[in-house]
């Protein structure tokens, strides 16, 4: 419970020392996690632990390869193209690697729409390339680390950067909990409009293993950040269920804790997996948003042992 206490306030701290700066939206890594709505901070126990929570490797699968493509419609009425995600990642508990693709809108500061009063908005596209460690502290609590390149490329601007997000992770025999920091260092990039800034995020969560069973997810988002249409701070709660020996099902649901125009905007998420051969693992999950909110799917494989 300590533990607990420690990692809550930690991201706290953190949350106040983070400002607001011109920030960014894209798919989330790892079509497991979005199938949960993103509760997956306190879980992260596969190669997708070097996006949630690089800590989350000590305590995962002894070797874990996750690829998949995750693509998010933007709610009708914004002028924004389709936004896409490209993931891979390889896991074990000392080390892991990614690349991650991602497209997301050059978004104005203070959550102003983009291109409100320029018509479409600019696109960026960041290329990240990432190296994972991660360290046990003492038995059920690790700390992990992962120091990224970030290619970032935007009509005829470009620009690399370097950054590092940093987690946490307490576990037990049955409850884990966990806190990320992504973004640490909040690097720039290059665009049309001017410099872009990948704005630092701090998020904890917490899970419960019911019966070896049934997962359920917690996380918040102690920061907010500027998305297409307004502020957004979000907060979910997911599920994942294991019925058959070789399938799994998974849902969730996140919503906007910031106010203002974006407020009534949760998302629900579906998703599943099933073992087509040994260890190998399909995964699929779609998204659908409210008026205001996302909708979207993403397909993907997944290797544990």
């Amino acid at each position: 419970m300590r533990t607990f206490a420690v990692i809550f306030w930690c991201g706290a701290v953190l949350a106040a020392a983070s400002s607001a700066a011109t920030a960014q939206g894209a798919p989330p890594a790892g079509v497991r996690a979005a199938g949960m709505a993103g509760a997956f901070v306190g879980v992260a126990d596969d190669a997708s632990a070097v996006y949630w929570n690089p800590a989350g490797l000590a305590s995962g699968a002894f070797f874990s390869l996750v690829l998949d493509r995750s693509t998010v419609q933007p709610p009708p009425g914004q002028d924004t193209p389709d936004l896409s995600a490209t993931f891979v990642a390889i896991g074990t508990p000392p080390l892991g690697v990614t690349y991650y693709r991602t497209t997301f809108p050059v978004v104005p500061r203070h959550g102003s729409v983009p291109g409100e009063q320029q018509g479409r908005p600019e696109m960026l596209v960041a290329h990240q390339f990432g190296v994972t460690v991660d360290q046990s502290l003492h038995e059920g609590l690790a700390v992990g680390a992962t120091v990224k390149a970030i290619r970032g490329i935007a009509a005829d601007a470009s620009k690399t950067a370097f950054d590092a997000d940093i987690g946490v992770m307490a576990s037990g025999s049955v409850a884990r909990a966990g806190l990320v920091v992504r973004n640490a260092f909040e690097p720039e990039l290059s665009s049309g409009q001017g410099p872009v800034r990948l704005e630092r995020s701090v998020r904890g969560g917490v899970s419960l293993l019911i019966r070896e069973m049934v997962r359920l997810a917690a996380d918040a988002d102690f920061t907010t950040a500027d998305v297409a249409g307004g502020r957004w701070r979000d907060a979910a709660v997911g599920a994942e269920v294991h019925p058959l020996a070789r399938a799994w099902v998974r849902s969730g649901i996140h919503w906007n804790t910031a106010g203002g125009p974006l407020t009534a905007a949760p998302v629900v998420a579906v998703g599943g997996s099933a073992a087509v051969y040994g260890s190998l693992l399909v995964d699929a999950q779609v998204s659908v948003g409210s008026k205001n909110g996302n909708r979207g799917w993403g397909a993907g494989l997944r290797y544990n042992f």
